[in-house]
């Protein structure tokens, strides 16, 4: 009994062992596979394009501007009689002339208004005569003494009378000869033709708006500006937009700026003019900007991709001894260099030739080892015949 009770004893002593010994090795195992995965997550590899040096530059100031074109010169045109319109000359987008003949008005009431000023023109005139010589006559015959004072003064009146009937029938005259000509409308400049609103066969009322002409030669871009930043903001500054279907960016200048801000936004429009030779924009285009507003000189900065801003906390990427380091950094201007957009590095946070990640890739492991990945060369053609 008490050599079973023994041979029990020893042989769970001996699992107990065994199983003792097995945890210890996959303990082991399972730290050493860990201690792998450390090694490999703890290098971070970065393309060559995806690292930059922190540098020096001179930095223009810039100002970002959105808005929409609009005509420097533009009319609505009018009818100034009214009638039916017979016949419509233009559509929309023509070019047009000043001067040019774009719509005609049934002119037929106002040729006989015409005629009966001219007649009444004419009567008025025969009856100046009449009163003329009367006055002439009565002149020699008071000096003579053959009538009095009085009946000459009656003809004198009669006499000033018919002169202003004469000058009031001239001025009917002109005003229907001015309502004949406004049955022709025409073009008030060159431009084209943006907006038509008569068709032939219509009744036009006076004051009816018929067409809208615009010059494409010159426009302005109408964009906000926050009231905090309008005192940076001079008549006179260079201005850089770019539109869509437009291949390379357009320079302007501000030409005014709105003394009042605008209700609700509490911003103030300023106007940029731009030149348009070649007719390439329209009225209502969309346009993306940026108005120079100074110059930062030799300054250290960064690519503007390259800082991390969290809430009030700006931070950048560097590599510090092959490691990657987050490092904070005091931002001041923004602005361009070189076609790019940087940003001012205030303070010693960073040093000129510094190496820094310089786009936002997402956080990346603190302390991993950095590796640059050198892309692939190109085979030879000795090296591909092999």
């Amino acid at each position: 009994m008490l050599k079973t009770r023994k041979r029990i004893i020893i042989a769970a002593a001996v699992v107990a062992v065994i199983l003792a010994i097995a945890i210890v090795q996959a303990i082991h195992k399972r730290s050493a596979q860990a201690s792998t995965a450390d090694a490999v997550s703890s290098v971070v590899e970065f393309a060559p394009d995806d690292l930059t040096t922190v540098s020096r530059r001179t930095l223009t100031e810039t100002l970002p501007l959105t808005g929409s074109l609009r005509a420097v010169t533009q009319a609505a045109v009018k009818s100034k009689v009214a009638g039916t319109a017979l016949d419509v000359a233009v559509r929309e987008g023509d070019a047009v002339k000043a001067g040019q003949i774009l719509a005609k008005i049934d002119a037929r009431d106002y040729v006989a208004r015409a005629e009966q000023s001219r007649g009444q023109m004419a009567a008025m005139a025969g009856q100046l005569d009449i009163a003329k010589q009367t006055l002439d006559n009565n002149r020699v015959l008071v000096e003579k003494g053959f009538i009095s004072k009085n009946a000459f003064d009656t003809a004198q009146s009669q006499y000033e009378i018919a002169r202003a009937n004469l000058d009031a029938a001239r001025a009917a005259l002109a005003s229907s000869n001015l309502s004949l000509a406004d049955t022709v409308v025409r073009s008030p400049l060159d431009g084209q033709i943006a907006s038509r609103s008569v068709e032939p066969g219509e009744k036009v009322a006076v004051d009816a708006k018929l067409f809208d002409v615009v010059d494409l030669r010159t426009l302005e871009l109408e964009a906000p500006v926050p009231v905090g930043e309008i005192g940076r903001v001079r008549i006179g500054q260079p201005v850089t937009i770019a539109f869509d279907g437009i291949d390379a960016p357009l320079q302007g200048a501000v030409t005014r700026i709105n003394p009042a801000a605008q209700p609700g936004s509490r911003s103030i429009m300023v106007y940029v003019q731009v030149a348009n030779p070649e007719g390439t924009l329209r009225v209502g285009m969309f346009g993306t900007g940026t108005i120079g507003v100074g110059r930062r000189e030799n300054v250290l900065v960064v690519p503007a991709t390259a800082v991390r801003t969290d809430g009030t906390r700006h931070a950048v990427y560097a590599l510090t001894g092959g490691k990657l380091v987050e490092q904070p950094v005091q931002t001041g201007a923004s602005g361009d260099a070189d076609g790019a957009t940087w940003t001012e590095i205030v303070g010693a946070s960073l040093s000129p030739g510094q190496r820094i990640v310089k786009n936002n890739l997402g956080s990346l492991r603190i302390g991993s080892t950095v590796h640059v990945v050198q892309p692939a060369q190109p085979a030879t053609p000795a090296s591909a015949a092999h």
